[in-house]
């Protein structure tokens, strides 16, 4: 059974989309079934409410939103049942929702059936005989048909007029729709461009992605002008457009949850470039220190092979500095656990070290900014120098979380041939996470990390100073 949902009100006024499932969420979450502008709808919530088929009837349910839901005008908790035409409302003054196709029925009451019921059946009509019978049938068929054929003239007429005019209709409120859409889309891309004008120090890489970004937003918006010019677009596609835009919009908030330049500040000097030599094969990763007797984490696999051999000589150099420091390997993750490891400074003295190291990561929520400090491209990326005399000089990386597992973090941003071992910062400066790999298929761009508590699991009792 399916379900109909007209917007009324908000940014998404004139929009209409129609559901099968049997559960549908509502949110500005961008996994959110029914989806709401996550800039301008700001009375609904991340995760706000649900509609679900129970037995074939509809109800909403109110998932401790911030600002509540209402059916009708009053505030419901918990689940409410749903009939035809109800108006939900996400917030006392957010967006309204007509719902339709619910298909509820009021069953008539026990005293109309009693009333009924109690009406006396008509008197009995005189009896006819068989000849005055067979005349008023012939003539009651012939009217029949004269009113038949009249009757479906006109039904015939009106069905058209009425297609007609819903067919208008249905094509005023796609314009609509897709003029309210392109109209956003334009005024928010607008407010994109000018804060990337000037990006601030430590977003670099993730400012160029997002331009890019913009860039293709820009493109997709032209094309589907000329198509609502020619006729051809469809709500479909200008939806898509929007799905598109939204998640640009999303790497922006990025931009503005997290001080980059306050945690680049406050982590940078503590975060190292690893080379690993196994027999003349140098294998580059990143490590950053937890102690200041200069232990540090990376990955196993920077300083193990595949065969699980460990490398002959392990050297790391810290950021901004040119000295490279002889290491050893302390402990390493077994077998499929995380793809973690200790490795310490050979020679005695106070190195840098992180701010902190998250015991659960509680910031890393999906959606969240977080920033990557390391060395994509180890020695190919620009440095002050060549080869192996150069001052090392970090990359710092902007993304968002996209899904958190037991075992992975999952992040929209960038990571290349050198940036295993990665930490991973939230807004307040601290490790949430520790880069190990990505989808091959993404171009760098679907990054994975192993998370905060499991990071702290295997730290234990040799960095439990610096976890917070």
């Amino acid at each position: 059974m399916t379900i109909d949902l007209r917007v009324l009100s908000g940014a998404r006024a004139g929009a209409r989309e129609n559901f099968d499932a049997p559960v549908v969420t509502v949110g500005r979450h961008p996994m959110s079934d029914f989806r709401f502008d996550p800039l301008v709808d700001l009375d609904v919530s991340t995760r706000h409410a649900e509609f679900r088929n129970a037995g074939g009837m509809w109800i909403i349910a109110d998932l401790a939103s911030t600002n509540g839901t209402f059916v009708n005008g009053e505030r419901i908790t918990g689940e409410r049942r749903l009939g035809e035409g109800d108006v939900v409302s996400f917030g006392g003054n957010g967006p309204r929702v007509e719902v339709r196709g619910v298909g509820i029925v009021t069953p008539a009451t026990s005293i109309q059936a009693q009333a009924a019921s109690s009406t006396p059946p008509p008197a009995p009509a005189p009896r006819m005989d068989t000849q005055a019978r067979v005349a008023v049938a012939v003539k009651a068929q012939t009217k029949d048909m004269r009113r038949a054929y009249s009757i479906g003239g006109s039904v015939l007429v009106a069905a058209a007029v009425i297609a007609f005019a819903f067919w208008q209709r249905e094509t005023s409120t796609r314009e609509r729709e897709m003029a309210s859409i392109i109209a956003h889309s334009d005024s928010t891309l607008a407010v994109l461009a000018k804060k990337l004008d000037a990006p601030r120090p430590g977003e670099t890489a993730f400012t160029a992605a997002l331009k890019d970004s913009l860039a293709a937003r820009k493109r997709d918006l032209d094309v589907m002008r000329g198509r609502v010019a020619a006729g051809t677009a469809t709500s479909g596609s200008v939806f898509e457009l929007s799905k598109r835009l939204e998640r640009t919009v999303g790497l922006q908030q990025a931009l503005g949850q997290m001080d980059v330049p306050k945690v680049v500040d406050a982590n940078d000097a503590a975060v190292a470039m690893v080379a690993s030599d196994f027999v003349g094969k140098f294998i580059a990763g990143t490590a950053f220190g937890i102690t200041p007797g200069g232990l540090l984490v990376t990955n196993r696999h920077v300083v193990r092979d595949e065969g699980g051999k460990a490398a002959g000589r392990v050297v790391v150099i810290y950021a901004n500095t040119r000295k490279w420091l002889p290491a050893h390997i302390v402990r390493v993750a077994d077998g499929d656990d995380d793809d973690l490891a200790l490795i310490q400074l050979d020679g005695a003295g106070s190195y840098p070290v992180v701010a902190g190291v998250s015991r659960t990561g509680a910031l890393a929520r999906v959606g969240a900014a977080v920033v990557s400090i390391g060395y994509p491209g180890a020695t190919d990326t620009p440095m002050e120098g060549s080869g192996m005399n150069i001052t090392a000089s970090t990359t710092s990386t902007l993304g968002t979380v996209s899904k958190r597992l037991s075992t992975v973090i999952q992040i929209d941003s960038y990571a290349g041939h050198g940036s295993s071992g990665s930490p991973l910062f939230d807004s307040a400066g601290h490790v949430v996470g520790v880069i190990y790999g990505g989808a091959r298929e993404s171009a760098g761009r679907i990054v994975y990390a192993v998370p905060a508590q499991r990071l702290a699991s295997f730290i234990g009792g040799d960095g439990a100073g610096v976890i917070k």
